[in-house]
């Protein structure tokens, strides 16, 4: 008679759960209908979403679709999908008892996860390792997993996930026989749940509660908790939690002495463990059952209960296991050394390239230093021989009575240009060492500030703004240098003019292609509007080198997004070339010093070196041309140059000079 009552109760059960199964079997219906339809991340997504929906009705299904994505995940390289896929693996180890192979996967994941700085990852990860712990009777675990994510969320405020620790923190004071504070802990976690009218954490809170009033003895209290917690139960798919709480009312019925609740609940959990086949729930079903036969005079049967109850402990909690657990926790913390080491090494290859670049920045700058030196100790020396060269015409003056005026008048010339002349030079060199130090020390610091300042965090926007700015820097500095170099040799006359026969659109297109780039970094349009093939007698190299200046003077003061015109225009005896710009202009004072090496910083704060019109003065000189300057504030400038279509000397020069049409209209 009582096989056919429960015959008749599993039966009815079954139909009760029947519909929910059926919905969890549409849901994997459509799962994998769209797996056969899907590729790429879509296909690892729709996985992931099988893997969790067999963890409580087939978990060793769900091992194998989370190993299937998680073999996907690793061949795409999808660093979020892989630590998922480790961790869906996990927890479904887990579900079909497997601690060892849980905590393998979990471990891993957490690693990946703290590797990657994934921090809701890593709380997730740590509160299912502790959940893990505690059915491996590893409190101590338990407790340092169970703080690590409860921190984790309180940062990122995840009530949920703080409610699940709070939960977790009462179970582990529950193990330890500390009954008030795990209480304190389990209310908390309820009172967050009704809070956030959460019904499984509400489910989960009353159920620990009841179980540990139970535990304590207080059996009002539990009944009280466990009829709160029936509503919560209700309509739910079975699975562990439901199967915890039906095998913790047969308790609770047991203590209380009202056998046949006790013995319907016991049947109930059955139902869920044979379904889930949970070794778990099947531990706490035989040991409740072995106690129903004692309490009900059947020790025959209760003998038959405890036996197959050691069965399961010992297939659950097994010194093997145990030994195993440990071994997976000594290897986790060797893995934690072992990335410890690394990154130690690491840090130390980045700070010996530190040292080297730095070693290196300074060398050059030495070598720049000593190039300026020498550069500075030539010209002393040319001035000391200029020097003893006034001395011996003053002695031969003084021999020389009847020429003593000329003489006195003629040095008295020489020593005024000199005067200017070294003023003019103390005042260049001044002016460059200031302009080079400036480039050298921007290029430098701010290299600096890249490799060290380890909490620069930069947008790709500022990113490119300052690389930019260094390479201002450093073109400043190039040009700097190139100058210097071409004005040191004109000054100590070793550098003279290859006059030849010329096309002088080749040197127009010549500068165009070499600063089309610079003008692009400020948004400048260079162009030419005017460019007629025609041959000049010059030294194309001094050409090229005045109008490389002048356009890059235009470039340093145009704003963005404005223009550069080069033009040409042919005259009788000569072609004149001007740049045109529609930058920020001149004031006429700063027209009228404009060779004395004064400088001003260009639109986008670029250094000028004081030396390139100086430079392309002289140049000119050499090639018997001349330049002029319009200008007017805020609307632009003009420089604009003549050189002779075929030679000439100095005579012819100043005739053809006064006849030219092309200046006209100028100023010279």
């Amino acid at each position: 008679m009582k096989k056919k009552s429960l015959l008749l109760f599993c039966f009815f059960s079954a139909l009760l759960v029947l519909p929910t199964f059926a919905g969890f079997q549409t849901s994997l219906d459509s799962l994998n209908k769209r797996y056969e339809n899907v590729y790429g991340q879509e296909k690892l997504e729709t996985l992931l979403e099988m893997s969790k929906v067999y963890w409580e009705i087939e978990p060793r299904e769900g091992i194998a679709k989370g190993l299937q994505a998680l073999a996907l995940a690793q061949s795409l390289e999808y660093d979020n999908e892989i630590i998922k896929a480790m961790y869906y693996v996990g927890t479904a180890y887990y579900i079909d008892n497997q601690y060892d192979n849980s905590l393998d996967y979990l471990l891993k994941a957490y690693r990946f996860a703290q590797d990657h700085k994934l921090l809701k990852d890593m709380a997730d990860i740590s509160r299912q390792l502790a959940t893990v712990y505690y059915q491996s009777g590893k409190y101590s675990k338990t407790y340092t997993y169970t703080l690590e994510a409860k921190k984790i969320y309180e940062n990122i405020d995840d009530k949920v996930g703080i409610a699940s620790c709070l939960n977790l923190l009462g179970l582990y004071y529950k193990a330890i026989d500390r009954h008030d504070q795990a209480l304190d802990y389990l209310q908390e976690a309820l009172a967050l749940g009704k809070k956030m009218a959460h019904r499984v954490i509400v489910g989960d809170a009353l159920n620990d509660i009841g179980s540990l009033y139970t535990e304590m003895g207080d059996t009002l209290k539990a009944i009280r908790t466990y009829r709160e917690a029936v509503d919560y139960y209700k309509s739910k798919v079975p699975n562990n939690k439901i199967g915890l709480f039906e095998l913790n009312m047969s308790e609770l019925y047991l203590d209380h002495g009202e056998l046949e609740k006790a013995k319907h609940h016991l049947d109930k959990g059955y139902l869920i463990a044979s379904h889930l086949n949970s070794k778990r729930l099947f531990r706490g079903y035989y040991k409740y059952l072995s106690l129903y036969y004692t309490k009900l005079g059947n020790y025959k049967k209760s003998v038959l209960a405890h036996q197959n109850l050691q069965a399961y402990q010992d297939s659950i909690a097994s010194e093997q296991l145990s030994n195993k657990i440990d071994d997976l926790d000594s290897r986790h913390i060797e893995d934690v050394k072992n990335q410890e080491n690394q990154l130690l090494r690491d840090e130390n290859q980045t700070q010996q390239l530190e040292i080297n670049r730095q070693y290196t920045v300074g060398l050059l700058i030495l070598l720049v230093l000593l190039v300026v030196i020498f550069l500075l100790t030539f010209r002393y020396r040319n001035n000391l021989k200029d020097n003893e060269l006034l001395y011996l015409r003053n002695r031969l003056v003084s021999q020389h009575q009847e020429e003593l005026i000329g003489a006195m008048k003629r040095l008295k010339d020489s020593e005024d240009k000199l005067r200017t002349a070294n003023k003019t030079k103390d005042k260049m060199f001044s002016l460059i060492a200031h302009d080079l130090r400036g480039s050298i020390g921007n290029i430098s610091n701010g290299l600096r500030m890249m490799l060290t300042d380890k909490e620069l965090n930069l947008s790709e926007e500022d990113k490119t703004e300052f690389l930019v700015s260094l390479f201002h820097s450093a073109d400043n500095s190039f040009e700097l240098l190139e100058n210097l170099l071409f004005w040191a040799k004109n000054q100590t006359s070793t550098i003279s003019a290859n006059l030849q026969m010329v096309d002088a659109s080749s040197i127009i297109n010549s500068n165009i292609g070499l600063l089309a780039e610079l003008a692009k970094i400020k948004s400048i349009k260079l162009f030419t509007s005017s460019n007629a093939s025609v041959e000049v007698y010059v030294d194309w190299n001094m050409i090229n080198t005045v109008l490389r200046n002048l356009i890059s003077n235009a470039i340093k003061f145009t704003h963005k997004e404005g223009s550069i015109e080069i033009k040409s225009e042919i005259g009788e005896y000569f072609v004149k070339i001007s740049v045109i710009d529609n930058g920020i202009g001149m004031m006429p004072e700063q027209i009228e010093n404009i060779y004395e090496g004064k400088t001003t910083d260009g639109t986008a704060n670029e250094k000028g070196t004081g030396l390139g019109i100086t430079l392309c003065r002289d140049f000119l000189v050499k090639n018997h041309g001349q330049m002029m300057v319009e200008s007017e504030v805020d609307k632009g400038s003009t420089f604009s140059f003549i050189i002779p279509r075929r030679p000439m000397g100095n005579d012819k020069y100043l005739e053809f000079v006064e006849k030219e049409s092309l200046l006209s209209l100028v100023n010279n």
